[in-house]
């Protein structure tokens, strides 16, 4: 081989510009409210359209993924977890479509409606917001002693449970983004082939966003639900 190929490839590339002194990504944030009216969008229409008789196909795909949670729920923590079983499907739903908006072609690099889970920005707040609402929690439902006191459980690892619960958000916000993320960056590899490869990229770039969009979205939105459940399970049962 006469050499090796060299390409420069920039990542994390946004619709970007300042507000009040801070770089704000536009492009995230109209995916993130796109996302918010389409999960409200869908409730309100399912709110209007729902029925005790023979459910449409959007009422059983929903009422579907709703028991599914429940059961996650209950085999976990009892009846005492019904009221994480909203929070967790929102979750679940969110990030879902969040994923899928990159599947739109908006002819525009970079996209205008971009997967915000790959902006790390966007999964840490999620995180920290997960593992926020986990501490009120334990602390409404346990009381502030048994709170305190699980750090201590054993007292030698009282720094070790520290440090675990810090990073807890962290782990919960780069599990997320890192695999939506690398999925962004496969598709700029595939678009740098060169040479006779390029006869097939259009294909291939389509092909590996479909199974980005359609498979691996669905499991990282499912895999963040169910971590959220096992968060709050320590918080209802007080460590145990």
């Amino acid at each position: 081989m006469g050499g090796m190929l060299a390409v420069n490839i920039t990542v994390g590339d946004h619709i970007s510009g300042k507000l009040f002194g801070l770089t704000v990504n536009f492009d995230d944030l109209l995916s993130c409210a796109v996302a918010g009216l389409i999960i409200i969008g869908i409730g309100f229409f399912l709110r209007a359209r729902a029925t005790s008789g023979v459910p449409g196909k959007l009422q059983l795909a929903v009422e579907s993924i709703i028991g599914a949670v429940e059961n996650q729920v209950e085999s976990s923590m009892g009846d005492a977890g019904r009221p994480i079983v909203p929070l967790a499907f929102v979750l679940f739903a969110y990030i879902l479509v969040a994923n899928w908006l990159e599947l739109i072609p908006t002819g525009h690099s970079p996209q205008y409606l971009p997967a915000p889970t790959g902006d790390i920005n966007f999964t840490l707040a999620m995180g920290i917001f997960v593992i926020v609402l986990v501490h009120i929690t334990w602390i409404r439902q346990q009381g502030l002693k048994s709170y305190l006191g699980h750090y201590f459980k054993p007292k030698a690892l009282f720094l070790i449970n520290i440090i675990e619960e810090i990073v807890k958000p962290i782990t919960l916000a780069l599990r997320l983004f890192g695999n939506i993320f690398s999925g962004g960056v496969m598709l700029l590899l595939i678009a740098a082939l060169p040479g006779p490869f390029l006869v097939g990229v259009p294909i291939l770039d389509t092909l590996w966003k479909m199974i980005d969009g359609l498979f691996v979205g669905p499991v990282q939105a499912f895999i963040f639900a169910i971590l959220t459940i096992l968060y709050f399970e320590s918080a209802l049962s007080g460590g145990h």
